[in-house]
């Protein structure tokens, strides 16, 4: 029997997806099957098949309903009208109407790895923003704790799931794991590194002191041209203003280049390029002066083609073609 808890979790969900969803994706249907996740929503997965939308967490399925492919939308049962569209094709953005904002579903990807299962439990790994570095492996109780973190997989995508009283709480898709280093997609923008111990305690160490991608530097995987993507709190940006770009240089320059759009003609227009120089000061922060302005950025998440960082007090999120 559902608990009254998945019930409204159920509705909200398939509120979210409304019944129609548009798209000017020719083949919509296809686009969509596969597994994704709603974004803030812990542990729960959506799958659609050829015919079937279905809901469940990591150990069973909560509900399903059929959907139909109408004109250039989806049918699902009979709850109300929302716009859903693709931002890429492992993104979906459903709007109600602008006074609710929106919601994201991302696509769920399988966890980038060369570790089994058993290899990664034997890991001890610590949260990278915890001053004591105290750590924990996979299934183990904690000491002095009553969470313990599990390591939970769908197909080829393993979660971490914080556990108490045997009772999950929240969840989240890992991205990438190392004996190194474990990446955990806590949101649809944002990820958590959690870094790991030999066996015998020791902090693990690299090359260098700045990891990102994979054993790659920061200081090597940060270069190249960073295009305007998102500013969080803001309305979406405009073509013409994702053409802004931060260009950071092997000698530590870096270079602005900023773009706005004139709304009396639509004329898109390139400003003066603002010069300056940046440091990488440790795993999550840049030092950036511009100006003769100093600011500190904190790196929320790093990729080979996607940037998060925390800028004046927003997630300011760039992509690198």
């Amino acid at each position: 029997m559902k608990t009254v808890q998945q019930k409204l979790k159920i509705s909200m969900i398939l509120l979210l997806m409304g019944t129609y969803l548009f798209s000017s994706t020719p083949s919509f249907a296809q686009s969509l099957e596969g597994k994704w996740i709603p974004a803030g929503e812990n542990g729960v997965v959506m799958q659609f098949t050829k015919d079937s939308l279905i809901i469940y967490n990591l150990d069973k399925r909560i509900d399903a309903k059929a959907y139909r492919v109408k004109d250039n939308g989806i049918n699902i049962g009979t709850n109300q009208v929302l716009v859903l569209q693709f931002v890429n094709p492992n993104r979906l953005r459903a709007e109600k109407d602008r006074s609710n904002g929106s919601k994201d579903i991302v696509r769920l990807k399988p966890t980038e790895t060369k570790l089994t299962s058993v290899e990664i439990k034997k890991t001890a790994y610590y949260f990278s923003n915890d001053d004591k570095k105290r750590s924990f492996k996979f299934n183990k109780p904690n000491e002095g704790s009553e969470k313990i973190f599990k390591l939970e997989k769908i197909d080829s995508t393993y979660f971490l799931s914080q556990y108490k009283n045997n009772k999950r709480g929240k969840s989240a898709p890992i991205e990438s794991i190392t004996p190194k280093k474990l990446v955990v997609n806590i949101s649809a923008e944002k990820s958590m590194v959690l870094l790991g111990k030999d066996s015998d305690g020791n902090m693990a160490k690299t090359n260098t002191a700045f990891t990102s991608i994979g054993d790659m530097p920061i200081a090597e995987a940060i270069l190249g041209k960073w295009y305007y993507k998102r500013i969080e709190g803001r309305p979406p940006l405009s073509n013409c203003t994702k053409k802004t770009f931060f260009h950071f240089k092997e000698d530590l320059s870096l270079e602005t280049k900023p773009y706005a759009e004139n709304f009396s003609n639509g004329n898109c227009i390139a400003g003066s390029p603002i010069n300056g120089t940046y440091e990488i000061i440790s795993d999550d922060k840049i030092k950036v002066t511009q100006n003769n302005k100093t600011e500190i950025w904190k790196i929320q998440s790093l990729t080979k083609t996607k940037l998060v960082v925390e800028r004046d007090g927003r997630a300011l999120t760039l992509t690198k073609e």
